[in-house]
């Protein structure tokens, strides 16, 4: 007995998520990153995205959670613009492999760094602002000031992983989570 062959299910083509939609000319330089960028490049390009204003396309506002949206990303760099209300922060983290630059667009963060036999030392960035985080680097951001206080954060290599860090019983322990997790403090 000969089985017929069926014809086969016309299934749907999911959408690429490559390439993104045409980036404004203000940021299409994005686009010509063809390597990996240290933390004062990365400072530099979340600034003139600050100063285009485009950011503003971007805010993602929730109750619940800070909330964030991607701009770009390709091999090379990832870049998002974060949302952040009254009461909500990461929690210590560092970002594995990759390197980050913060520029604040409105509102105010206030950053935490983490020491060893001393306490932590914090500032405040505002509007214009930047701040450079080279690897390794192990940080903890929280709102400020603003409703909401908006900030945009440039990662070389794109970020794929990032290291939560967590009290037990006195001891720290890292907790290696996706780069795309929503940090909580707890």
């Amino acid at each position: 007995m000969t089985t017929a062959a069926r014809p086969r299910p016309s299934w749907p083509t999911p959408e690429p998520k490559w390439p993104f939609p045409k980036l404004p000319d203000e940021l299409s330089f994005l686009a010509d990153i063809d390597r990996q960028l240290h933390a004062p490049a990365l400072a530099d390009i979340s600034r003139t995205i600050v100063e285009t204003g485009l950011w503003r396309d971007y805010v993602a506002v929730c109750e619940d959670y800070r909330d964030y949206r991607l701009v770009f990303e390709n091999d090379y760099i990832d870049v998002w613009v974060l949302s952040w209300l009254p009461g909500q922060e990461t929690g210590f983290h560092d970002h594995e492999i990759s390197e980050v630059g913060i520029c604040v667009a409105d509102g105010a963060i206030r950053e935490h760094h983490m020491h060893v036999h001393a306490d932590d030392t914090s500032h405040v960035i505002v509007p214009g602002q930047t701040q450079e985080g080279p690897f390794g680097y192990i940080h903890r951001v929280e709102h400020w000031e603003g409703d909401p206080a908006v900030s945009v954060h440039s990662y070389s290599p794109p970020l794929a992983w990032v290291g939560q860090y967590r009290e037990s019983g006195g001891q720290m322990l890292r907790l290696r989570q996706p780069g795309r997790t929503r940090l909580s403090p707890t």
